[in-house]
């Protein structure tokens, strides 16, 4: 995953409980299970999941979701980020120096969530500074050859008032293709009580990566897969390397003046890149390997860079009648994003056979000028929850965004009302039902430059959603979920005209089911999956064959995580996981489908002693049987999974 975090799924455990749990969220107050970054060298996703939805602590991600891929679409390209849930948009990548993990939040879990948006939230939770100091090394490597050292703290320097969380990471990172890059990390998390109700807390975040090369990606010249390649073998030349740089800062604020709450972040994000390469392989045969197998071409890029503004004000008012809570808020959100990118040129480096690694002299490359993005968006919103006890709980809400995109001197803009709604009803003690309703406004986009529209700004998509299941409880400590979903956005794509816009509709529907449960104290299971009917309907005027399916997109995917502490060696902690994805199609016109995998791997924990020291020492195995699987990352375009590897660290808490 980009982003790393966990939130408490307070929000979820709506069933037989008391709806104080689900109105403290909204109101921001529940949000973080404080205890659960105390220390790095107790961190565990699978320990940390309620749902199989999606939950990231420090290194580790388990889960149907994460933040590039939620029922099919995409939270960080739809502008989906939430920052302790505040509206956050993000230009450069941020790291376990400053986040304590990630969680999804879709189906229960964004039940009494204020301000949602379709195809669920991935919300970032901030590291926290706990009583007691803490300093924590870890040292990690893996099979392929990456090497790293990381050093975090927690340092609380006026008791619970004032504290500071932060950390240094060094890192030499071999990729599963082969190539790699040196990185350099900090960050920095300073928390600030000045009295019981009020709370500050401010981040900085800064990433350095150097000689980062090109990953191949294969472009079959027909209708068929690239032949298996060998993994792990860099095949590009060693030009194809580029610096970057990117920074994250920003501010939050929290106070509780009675029944009032008042909840604020500002964010500024930025990414610099000293040039970019993208590393084609040209496939002309779906079984030869020869030394013409291949045309490889290169795209190079100038300098490009990114930054932004965003931030949110929120102000709620809980009122108490007897039974009944009723909570009122208000939000004004915000963002200024300015992309400059484009400007490459292309060259052919000649034919080579699919492993080899070809070697060339940098060619002149001539580039042409920067596209300038520029997009702004200002959204004011109301919402209101009511919880009932025994009854249920329902919320209720809208928020009208006016959405402005400037790309080179055009303009284009769109102003929307997006109303939203959940509720949930206790159906026993141990089970509820829920479901929900939201619309939203998401970026298209502008007209590729071969389009007889070029550049022009596209209207922003329209989108919406529902989703409706059970949630049921049967013991502690056990949370079986069981949800439907319905999700449409515009397809967008060229026409027989030439001209770039919508074409029709996708539709992404589908069942969706998420098992937790601590089966006994020693033994922990996460599992789930999602059956998914992806769907393309377009209209008769669209330039090229459009099949009903849309590219990369599973029918199936299941996931199964298991924790088994040892009763008779308690220092040692077992775990499993067996990951499934079905055939996809890999090409607009479904004329190429591409293989579904199943990988299976495992690891332990295990905690010991030197002096009066603990450590805890932790061993992966990934894709133990090698299985191999093409991703199309465009239609006609692939890359391949990760290789059978292992990964290994040692860490300490002092």
């Amino acid at each position: 995953m980009l982003f790393n975090s966990t939130i408490c799924h307070a929000c979820s455990r709506l069933v037989g409980a008391s709806s104080l749990g689900t109105t403290a969220l909204a109101l921001g107050l529940a949000s973080v299970p404080q205890a659960a970054h105390a220390q790095r060298a107790e961190e565990n996703a699978v320990a940390s999941a309620e749902d199989a939805f999606g939950t990231t602590v420090g290194h580790e991600s388990i889960g149907l979701y994460d933040d590039g891929n939620v029922r099919g679409f995409s939270p960080s390209s739809a502008g989906n980020i939430r920052m302790e849930g505040m509206y956050f948009d993000i230009q450069g990548g941020l790291s376990s120096r400053v986040l304590g993990g990630e969680v999804i939040h879709v189906g229960p879990s964004t039940q009494g969530y204020l301000f949602p948006a379709p195809t669920g939230v991935a919300d970032l939770s901030l590291r926290t500074v706990g009583a007691k100091p803490v300093i924590s090394a870890i040292v990690s490597t893996d099979s392929f050859g990456t090497a790293s050292l990381e050093v975090d703290a927690q340092i609380p320097i006026d008791g619970k008032r004032f504290g500071v969380a932060t950390g240094f990471g060094i890192a030499s990172d071999k990729f599963n293709n082969g190539g790699g890059s040196k990185r350099l990390t900090f960050g920095a998390v300073p928390h600030w009580r000045p009295s019981a109700n009020v709370e500050i807390t401010a981040f900085y975040h800064r990433d350095q990566q150097y000689d980062g090369t090109a990953g191949p990606i294969y472009i079959p010249t027909g209708a068929f897969l690239p032949p298996r390649p060998q993994r792990g073998q860099y095949t590009g030349p060693s030009f194809e390397k580029s610096d970057s740089w990117s920074q994250v800062f920003g501010l939050l604020g929290k106070a509780r003046l009675g029944d009032w709450t008042l909840r604020a972040g500002l964010f500024r994000s930025e990414y610099h890149s000293d040039g970019d390469f993208a590393n084609l392989v040209m496939v002309n045969s779906p079984t030869e390997i020869g030394a013409t197998t291949t045309d490889r071409q290169v795209i190079a890029f100038p300098a490009n860079r990114a930054g932004s503004y965003s931030g949110e004000v929120r102000l709620s008012r809980l009122f108490n009648e007897g039974p009944r809570r009723h909570l009122l808020s208000g939000t004004v959100r915000s963002r200024i994003v300015d992309s400059y990118f484009g400007g490459g040129d292309f060259a052919d480096l000649g034919p080579a056979g699919l492993n080899r690694r070809i070697e060339v002299p940098r060619p002149q490359f001539a580039f042409t000028g920067l596209t300038h993005d520029a997009t702004r968006q200002f959204t004011g919103g109301l919402s209101y929850s009511l919880a009932w006890k025994g009854l249920g709980e329902l919320t209720l809400g809208a928020q009208r965004t006016h959405y402005v995109k400037t790309v080179d001197g055009v303009r284009g803009s769109s102003t929307a009302t997006l109303p939203y709604a959940s509720a949930t009803i206790p159906l026993g003690e141990k089970l509820s039902l829920y479901g929900s309703f939201v619309r939203g406004l998401e970026d298209a986009g502008t007209a590729p430059n071969y389009a007889a529209n070029a550049n022009m700004v596209l209207p922003a998509n329209r989108t919406r959603q529902y989703d409706f299941g059970l949630r049921f409880a049967p013991a502690k400590g056990t949370v079986l979920i069981l949800g439907y979903f319905d999700i449409a956005k515009p397809y967008i794509a060229l026409d027989r005209a030439n001209l770039f816009g919508q074409l029709g509709a996708e539709t992404h529907r589908g069942i969706e089911v998420s098992l937790a449960s601590q089966i006994t104290p020693d033994l922990r299971i996460v599992t789930g999956g999602v059956f998914l009917r992806a769907r393309v309907s377009a209209t008769p005027s669209i330039a090229e064959k459009v099949g009903s399916k849309p590219v990369n997109q599973p029918d199936v995917r299941t996931r199964f995580n298991v924790n088994y502490t040892l009763p008779f060696a308690r220092a040692v902690t077992l775990d499993a996981y067996v990951n499934h994805d079905s055939a996809a199609v890999g090409t607009v016109d479904n004329s190429v489908i591409a293989p579904g995998s199943t990988r299976i791997g495992g690891g332990f924990r295990y905690k010991f002693k030197l002096g009066n020291q603990t450590f805890t020492a932790r061993a992966e195995f990934y894709n133990v049987f090698n299985a191999f699987q093409w991703v199309a990352v465009g239609s006609g375009v692939y890359a391949y999974n990760t290789q059978r590897n292992v990964t290994g660290y040692l860490t300490a808490d002092f």
